[in-house]
């Protein structure tokens, strides 16, 4: 009854008989001593499983049914039983990257002392706490003990942002930073990346400055990395993250970040290598595999690609981490290596997904369609891969039409064209161009997408070198002041290309000069921009930004 009240007495809420527990252990040993532990503390509900791949299920089965585990328990290492087995971290990152575990849960991992580094690393990545084996219960309890006060402690965190309220507790996170010695540390963590979620750049940094200042702690040091991404300075984000890496090397978290910097800095050849080291200490991770691999298929190593996203399919299968878009990319991939059953079987994965959910959206339909053409052209099926790649044409200018549905289109379409006559592809590549060449990285990324058939390329190059031109000769004309020529020629650019970034041009000339203007015209002007605003430019991200 001792070990009852200690667990009740953490505050107000807390009772141990209603909470729930997984051990996740391929020793039946070791999960009968943990679950004993647990039991002996007061925990009434205990649930085991051998592997994470069976702990994965019961974890988002339990979060699914509102009931999600409050404490889970797991090795760090288990026998492999093929080339894609998880690992305990591997298992925590996708859960992270999913947003499959819910913060009030205490995550702990057990290794020995040989894995002792990685899991030290892990803690990084938000591990709650780590046990050494070999551990007695007291050692076990007194842990628990002081990761549950902590979870109490920041429970209103929590609540307000499962309730959505990212201010309210980037507020909370603010006031116990300043206040409690205790957790300020795990308060400025929540706290600045939620400063970060919510576009407040100075108060995050302001966050992460004032812990470096006393501590020097790796995630910290990542979060700046975060801002000067935020703020456009790859340059610099690449140079903390490489200062970084080379005293943590081992942070797999600064791998991901240092990738998506490189990514923006257009090192394609050096972002594959900072995401294959990621994926080397995380080889179970299916969202790495999958940005590894896709970005081998645009820098036209099929092999790789496909080794990777077929990786990621036959990990993530039943996985919330599973990204459809690379299911896609495998799915081309495979019209490279002619790999049929490879090509099918991502056809099939995405066929699941629509049976799963009929009112599917524009964007399973548009992948959809890329499947169903990368299987036609695989299997020689001329008229249907028409077909396809017509359907996806004809949606280029809906506003849900994305840039990485351009790049379907556009590496689908430079296959498709080298072997049968495409008619209309030029022009589709031409309005994929202007349409979302928004950026350096961007129009590079969509010229690497087509560059399998050179005249599609080339198609792409222009077109994007055109929408800067047309810009340029537009604002050249604010010089001799014809601000209404200016304007003019902007909202026709704007709503041809219907590009985000001629958009937020249109509107930003419109805010310094339109006053220039007769009220009516500028008012005509004004609420055509707006229009295009609300309907494309909220649709546009950073290519270090992924989207669902």
């Amino acid at each position: 009854m001792l070990e009852h009240k200690r667990l009740r007495g953490l505050g107000r809420g807390v009772d141990p008989s209603r909470m729930k527990a997984l051990i996740i252990d391929e020793g039946e040993l070791s999960r009968a001593v943990v679950s004993n532990m647990l039991r002996d503390m007061g925990v009434a509900h205990v649930h085991s499983a051998r592997r994470p791949e069976a702990a994965r299920s019961m974890i988002k089965n339990a979060s699914s049914a509102s009931a999600a585990y409050d404490i889970i328990i797991t090795d760090f290492h288990f026998t492999p039983q093929s080339s894609h087995d998880l690992t305990g971290q591997d298992l925590l990152d996708e859960l992270r990257q999913a947003r499959g575990l819910p913060m009030q849960t205490a995550f702990i991992m057990v290794t020995d002392e040989a894995r002792y580094q990685h899991v030290a690393d892990a803690v990084e990545g938000a591990l709650d706490d780590y046990l050494l084996k070999p551990f007695n219960a007291r050692q076990f309890e007194e842990r628990l003990q002081v990761i549950l006060e902590r979870k109490q402690a920041l429970r209103e965190v929590f609540e307000a942002i499962d309730a959505g309220e990212f201010g309210q507790a980037a507020s909370l996170c603010e006031a116990m930073f300043a206040a409690s010695a205790t957790y300020r540390v795990y308060a400025a963590r929540i706290g600045s990346e939620l400063y970060l979620r919510l576009g407040q750049i100075d108060a995050a940094r302001r966050m992460f400055e004032a812990l470096l200042a006393s501590k020097a702690v790796p995630w910290a040091r990542l979060g700046l990395a975060k801002i000067d991404l935020a703020n456009a300075d790859a340059a610099t984000a690449c140079r903390t993250l490489e200062t970084l890496l080379a005293d943590n090397p081992a942070y797999v978290d600064a791998y991901d970040v240092y990738g998506r910097a490189l990514l923006e800095e257009m090192k394609f050849e050096a972002a594959v290598e900072m995401l294959g080291k990621a994926v080397q200490i995380t080889p179970g991770n299916v969202a790495r595999l999958q940005k590894l691999g896709a970005l081998q298929l645009f820098l036209g190593d099929s092999v790789g690609a496909a080794k990777n996203l077929g990786a990621a399919l036959t990990i993530g299968l039943h996985s919330r981490a599973l990204d459809f878009q690379g299911v896609v990319a495998l799915g081309i991939a495979c019209v490279d290596t002619a790999d049929e059953a490879g090509c099918e079987q991502a056809q099939q994965c995405l066929q699941d997904a629509i049976a799963r959910y009929p009112a599917y959206s524009f964007r399973l339909q548009m992948l959809a369609l890329a499947l169903d053409a990368a299987v036609a052209l695989l299997t020689r099926r001329q008229e249907a891969s028409l077909e396809a790649l017509g359907q996806m044409a004809a949606q280029l200018d809906q506003p849900e039409f994305s840039f990485e549905m351009a790049c379907n289109l556009l590496q689908l379409l430079a296959r498709c064209a080298r072997n049968q006559r495409v008619p209309g592809a030029m022009r589709w590549a031409e309005l994929a161009a202007q349409r979302f060449a928004i950026s350096k990285p961007r129009t590079r990324l969509l010229e690497m997408a087509a560059v399998q058939l050179p005249s599609l390329e080339t198609a792409v190059r222009n077109a994007a070198t055109g929408v800067n031109e047309a810009a340029r000769e537009a604002m050249t004309q604010l010089v001799s002041k014809q601000h209404q020529r200016t304007l003019e020629a902007l909202l026709e650019l704007a709503g041809r290309s219907l590009n985000t970034r001629i958009i937020k041009l249109a509107l930003a000339t419109l805010t310094h000069h339109g006053r220039h203007l007769p009220p009516d015209l500028a008012q005509r002007i004004g609420e055509s921009i707006d229009d295009l605003h609300q309907r494309y430019a909220d649709g546009a991200h950073r290519i270090v930004e992924r989207r669902e």
